[in-house]
């Protein structure tokens, strides 16, 4: 009997444990089918009444009523002119007030609440806006400004913190609030020191703002300026340096950077520039858009020479300021400065109208047309007068004769002959001076003759 008992006993409790089970599966199912009727209306795409589960938030809403087809005839409005901040929600007779745009930068929930079943969501168009400018962390990359929907009450830190708040490198002090008086197009200014509005948000600095405020948080100069050179070649440690621009020097960044290693031509290193206000040259890009035809004679020479130079080339020949430490040899670096130090050259080259041009090994016992000779000799276009040796340390051009002194890096460059082309532009003068000397004779004896 007390078997039976047990038995029955174990039956009741699994019954009622199935019975629970299936109680709160049926709850769950039939939670989880419920559906929310909301309206929303207003300066959306798609006004209408729509159906949300109890999970769904009021900004969810707007956006559906935003991305939907517009299958009603209702009028479309533009969705960037729709509040985010004056967004008005109807509750059980009810009326909240809802800035979603604190909860969408600031994350503050209650601002976006979860829906209840007959929410009436009003979103009506933007009517007041200020202006951000500058050091602000959520500033719009192409003007370098923010837009910020007004809601009556607010300050300038309202504003900033919708704007994420200010960057490191804003001037705290200097900042500025540019208003319109009244209707017209005159403004007034006020200045902000914004490092006391932070601190105390209900200080008099702190202003009430109208619409179409602007604040402008302009930057440090040159805060945390992120100036550099590169070293290139025969550097113990070559690579790229910090430097604190026009002030860092040249010695102290080659001494930061190891020194030049054996193998450096500290004669043929130079520093490279390509700061602007550094390497600009007027006459030269007047030049650039000139027709060769329209150039002077000393015009297009000039222009040439510029077309073999390296732009930029500031300083060479290292070894003063290196070796023998001679102080007025060294300068201030500027960002973005490329150093460069060459191996040591071993060669002449070259270069030409000469039967194999090239490198030959240098040989100080040799004049120009010996190294000439060894290059196979000259061309029968070769232009044997205006021989030229360019010398590597100076970029010099030099008429030779046979006791000129080559180095290693010198190029010995034999033009090819130029005809009637090479003297033309002499011509061309002579011949307009002559025909402007006849013109004037003629008409000094016509005057005398009358």
């Amino acid at each position: 009997m007390k078997n039976i008992y047990k038995v029955v006993l174990v039956l009741a409790v699994l019954l009622s444990s199935i019975c629970l089970f299936a109680q709160e599966d049926n709850g769950t199912q039939y939670s989880s089918d419920i559906m929310y009727n909301v309206s929303v209306v207003g300066a959306v795409k798609n006004p209408g009444v729509y159906m949300f589960p109890p999970t769904s938030r009021v900004s969810e809403a707007i956006k559906l009523a935003n991305t939907l087809l517009d299958t009603l005839n209702v009028p479309v409005f533009a969705a960037n002119n729709a509040s985010k901040r004056n967004i008005t929600l109807k509750r059980n007779g009810e009326i909240i007030k809802l800035d979603l745009l604190k909860f969408l930068v600031l994350g503050i929930e209650n601002s976006n609440p979860y829906l209840e079943d007959g929410d009436i969501i009003v979103v009506p168009a933007i009517k007041k806006q200020a202006h951000v400018f500058g050091a602000v962390s959520n500033r719009n990359d192409e003007d370098l400004q923010n837009s910020i929907e007004l809601k009556d009450e607010d300050k300038v830190l309202d504003i900033i913190e919708l704007a994420m708040g200010i960057m490191p490198s804003a001037d705290k002090q200097n900042a500025e609030l540019v208003r319109f008086i009244g209707n017209s197009s005159e403004t007034e200014s006020f200045n902000l020191d914004l490092s006391v509005i932070i601190n105390n948000p209900e200080c008099n600095e702190n202003l009430v703002l109208q619409n179409n405020d602007r604040i402008y948080i302009r930057e440090i100069p040159q805060y945390h300026n992120k100036s550099y050179v590169t070293l290139i070649g025969e550097i113990t440690y070559d690579g790229t340096y910090a430097i604190e621009n026009n002030k860092t020097t040249l010695l102290q960044i080659i001494t930061k950077a190891g020194g030049p290693t054996e193998d450096a031509d500290l004669f043929n290193a130079y520093l490279q520039r390509i700061s602007e206000e550094d390497i600009s040259e007027s006459e030269y890009e007047q030049l650039r858009k000139t027709r060769a035809d329209d150039m002077s004679h000393l015009e297009y020479r000039y222009f040439r020479n510029k077309l073999t130079e390296k732009i930029g080339v500031f300083a060479k020949n290292f070894d003063p300021l290196w070796s023998n430490k001679e102080i007025e040899y060294d300068i201030s670096l500027k960002d973005r400065d490329v150093i460069y130090f060459p191996a040591k050259t071993v060669a002449i080259k070259i270069s030409g109208e000469v039967a194999n041009p090239g490198l030959i090994s240098h040989d100080p016992e040799l004049n120009y047309l010996e190294y000439i000779e060894l290059a196979g000799g000259l061309t029968g276009k070769a232009w044997e007068i205006n021989i030229k040796i360019i010398r590597a340390k100076t970029g010099e051009w030099i008429k030779p004769n046979k006791n000129t002194k080559l180095y290693p890096g010198d190029t010995i460059f034999i033009p090819r002959k130029e005809r009637f082309s090479y003297y033309w532009p002499y011509i061309q003068e002579t011949i307009a001076f002559i025909t402007g000397l006849a013109t004037s004779i003629i008409v000094i004896r016509s005057l005398l003759a009358n």
